[in-house]
């Protein structure tokens, strides 16, 4: 039976399959960036920002607790079943289950990899497995333009940088996507994604070492200051001139944009005329009264346009 020993690339460390192995996972955790930081340090995380994150790794928030989400329970259930559907897509190539070992890297010692599972393919040798489950609206995400499966971005941030620590050269996900057979994706190394996601980590570990905070985002500005002082500063040198004209420019590209829909929308609407709707090979769409869900009281007052492209239909 394979398993996962040091290496010139990393270190093995090992957490007991009992109650206390949890803890000492979290308190490993707490000492770099792990795969899952990645999304975020790199700004593809839709929920957390290099500040909240900054926060966490400083002790500075309480990490909440979200095992008992349904989306966390379904994923923890799947995981074991995912390496099962892997291996009988691939016989004869040995998958680890890789829960219960945390790598760190040699030349990076901050940077940490906690795998799903690791695959021994006798020409490339070790592999990173990664397991996902997706709710129906972040299936899109796995979807490119022509509907072959494709990985998203905040998930490629997380195994590029499982390979900068194990040093390998390709993995692949396995995602189960809510309905039918899960999808696998593979992905190969490539050094200068590599590259990027090691800068990034030692960028933020530094602002965690220094205690310094990282840039703010919008979000993160109105939660460190709820109340702003009185007062206008004036601009010094740092870049507002330019970024107050692009403001302006994007808004008024926006409502440009927000009035050619209108007057697209009402050609639509006078394509359909009496009928419920229109369609042809690639768009379909509707002008019609849509029931409104029992919690929300407001009376729809009218007939909505809704336009889609329809599923797997044009480029």
């Amino acid at each position: 039976m394979r398993t996962l020993r040091d290496t010139d690339e990393f270190t093995v460390t090992r957490f007991p399959r009992v109650a206390e192995g949890e803890s000492m996972w979290l308190a490993n955790r707490s000492k770099g960036v792990g795969g899952s930081d990645m999304s975020a340090i790199m700004g593809l995380d839709r929920y957390r920002t290099p500040y909240e994150l900054w926060l966490d790794k400083t002790g500075r928030s309480e990490r909440e607790d979200i095992s008992g989400r349904w989306a966390i329970i379904r994923g923890n259930a799947l995981e074991s079943e995912l390496r099962r559907w892997y291996r009988a897509r691939h016989p004869g190539v040995p998958v680890l289950d890789g829960t219960g070992f945390s790598l760190t890297s040699r030349a990076h010692p901050h940077m940490l990899a906690s795998l799903d599972g690791v695959i021994w393919d006798p020409d490339r040798g070790p592999g990173v497995l990664e397991c996902k489950t997706a709710s129906s609206y972040r299936a899109r995400d796995w979807r490119s333009d022509d509907g072959t499966p494709v990985a998203p971005d905040y998930y490629m941030a997380q195994v590029t940088h499982y390979l900068a620590v194990t040093g390998w050269t390709w993995g692949a996900f396995v995602a189960d996507l809510g309905s039918g057979e899960p999808v696998e994706v593979e992905f190969q190394r490539d050094e200068e994604d590599v590259a990027a996601v090691v800068r990034a980590a030692e960028e933020f570990w530094g602002y965690v070492e220094r205690d310094e905070p990282p840039t703010l985002t919008g979000s993160d500005v109105e939660r460190v200051y709820p109340e702003p002082e009185e007062g206008v500063v004036e601009a010094d040198g740092d870049g507002f001139d330019q970024l107050a004209a692009d403001y302006l420019d994007w808004s008024e590209a926006e409502s440009d944009a927000r009035r050619s829909k209108a007057e697209v929308g009402e050609r639509i609407k006078a394509l359909i005329g009496s009928h419920e709707g229109m369609s042809d090979a690639t768009y379909k769409a509707t002008f019609k009264h849509y029931k409104r869900p029992a919690h929300m009281v407001a009376e729809s007052s009218g007939r909505t346009l809704r336009v889609r492209k329809i599923e797997g239909k044009g480029k």
